[in-house]
């Protein structure tokens, strides 16, 4: 599969410990106008980094000077991204709810990306279709947040995972992706992902790295709060998603 497995940073040296060849992981400053001055690292690995500008700041250039700073000094195959999960991320400002002053940010950041080693993209948790209009046109890539939800969007009658809803889910994040970069294939990541029912984690994270390596492979970046309500602790002893996330994480032979 080309398919690059990762996780959040917490979790990234357990899975390399466990024999997963994982080569990418989430990042987050997650603090206003917060503009680290260096990337996160880990050896090996390529890293997406999540970052909060306040709009008024960014469109005003205000941030440029460190922005500019930051991208300069990027390796190679970096992402970058603002305010993931604008539309619905419970405790974010107003106006990061418009769709105008997102469309805004995204493609102010993609211009200081352009010809650099930063690929620039945003990240949304939604039905995709639906918050089009906040995504951004033309951007480098685009990022989905997607869970074994509690409220059942994604799992059949008998409570397994249901391929059929779930690609549905990531062919809408496909027509949509088209639409917005102009085209045929355009980079899609999934940058956060988990089952909190670790009987069908295995199940999840195939599925979801059958349904890329189909569309031209990308980040499966999976994601472990041991309190998070939709994924949970990283569990060692747990050798089925192990083996699973090993396959997955195989270079293609």
């Amino acid at each position: 599969m080309n398919v690059l497995v990762g996780a959040n940073s917490r979790v990234f040296d357990p899975m390399r410990e466990a024999g997963i060849n994982a080569q990418t992981f989430r990042a987050y400053r997650d603090k206003y106008n917060l503009i680290p001055a260096g990337w996160p690292e880990k050896p090996g690995a390529r890293v997406l980094l999540s970052i909060r500008p306040v709009p008024d700041d960014l469109l005003a250039g205000r941030l440029d000077d460190q922005l500019r700073a930051l991208i300069a000094i990027a390796p190679p195959g970096v992402r970058l991204s603002a305010w993931h999960e604008a539309a619905n991320l419970a405790g974010y400002p107003d106006y990061i709810r418009d769709p105008a002053v997102m469309s805004a940010v995204h493609g102010y950041l993609q211009e200081l990306c352009r010809g650099s080693n930063v690929c620039y993209g945003s990240i949304i948790c939604a039905v995709p279709s639906r918050v089009k209009s906040s995504m951004g046109a033309g951007l480098d890539w685009y990022g989905l947040d997607v869970y074994d939800f509690s409220g059942g969007q994604f799992r059949n009658w008998l409570g397994g995972i249901s391929k059929t809803r779930l690609f549905a889910r990531l062919d809408d994040m496909l027509a949509t992706c088209r639409d917005l970069s102009g085209r045929d294939s355009p980079e899609i990541n999934i940058c956060e992902t988990n089952s909190p029912r670790p009987r069908y984690r295995a199940d999840w994270f195939s599925l979801l790295a059958d349904w890329l390596s189909g569309n031209g492979g990308g980040c499966l970046e999976t994601f472990w709060n041991p309190t998070g309500p939709q994924s949970g602790p990283w569990l060692p002893d747990d050798q089925k998603t192990i083996a699973a996330l090993r396959s997955i994480a195989s270079p293609p032979s």
